[in-house]
C-alpha cells in the first residue's frame, strides 16, 4: 500500500503535489480551527457570561437580603409566639425547616433547600405583614438552580 502511494504521488508533477500539499495543510488547519480551537474559544466564553450571570445574582441577592433587613416594620408582635408565628406562616410558601431554635425574643431557623424566590416571599410576609425583624441572615448556593440553604436566619420581635 505504502509502495503504491508513493509510485502514484512520484507520478504526479511537481505543480500538482505542491497543490496537493497546499491543500491537505489547509484542511489540517480547518480541522484544528473548527475541532479544536473554536470550540475552546466558545467554551471560555460560555464561562466567562456563566460567570457574569452568576455575578449579577450574587449582587441581587446581596441587595435584596439588605432591602429585607431595612425594611422590617414596626408592628405590635408582642402577644405572638416566634415559634408558632413561623410554623404558620411557612407553610404557604412551601418551605420545610430543618431546625429552629429560641432564645430571649429570638429566633434561628436553618433550612436545607428553598427555592429562592419563596424565600425572599415568606421574609418579606415575616418582616412587613407581621412586623418581624431580621437580625441575620446566611444564605449559600442550593444544589438545584434557584435554589438556596438557609444557615442562619435570626429572626426577632
Amino acid at each position: 500500500m505504502k509502495q503504491q502511494f508513493i509510485k502514484q504521488w512520484q507520478s504526479l508533477k511537481e505543480q500538482e503535489q505542491r497543490l496537493l500539499l497546499l491543500a491537505g495543510g489547509i484542511f489540517i488547519l480547518f480541522i484544528l480551527v473548527m475541532g479544536v480551537f473554536r470550540p475552546l474559544t466558545e467554551g471560555v466564553d460560555k464561562a466567562y457570561k456563566d460567570k457574569q450571570r452568576q455575578q449579577e445574582l450574587v449582587a441581587w441577592v446581596n441587595s435584596s437580603v439588605g432591602t429585607l433587613k431595612s425594611s422590617a416594620s414596626i408592628k405590635n408582635t408582642s402577644r405572638v409566639n416566634l415559634s408558632q408565628l413561623v410554623n404558620r406562616t411557612r407553610g404557604k410558601y412551601s418551605i420545610n425547616i430543618s431546625k429552629m431554635q429560641p432564645s430571649d425574643g429570638a429566633l434561628r431557623v436553618n433550612i436545607d433547600s428553598v427555592e429562592f424566590n419563596q424565600l425572599i416571599a415568606w421574609v418579606d410576609e415575616l418582616t412587613n405583614k407581621h412586623g418581624l425583624k431580621v437580625e441575620n441572615l446566611d444564605i449559600a448556593q442550593g444544589d438545584l438552580p434557584g435554589y438556596v440553604r438557609v444557615s442562619r436566619l435570626v429572626l426577632e420581635k
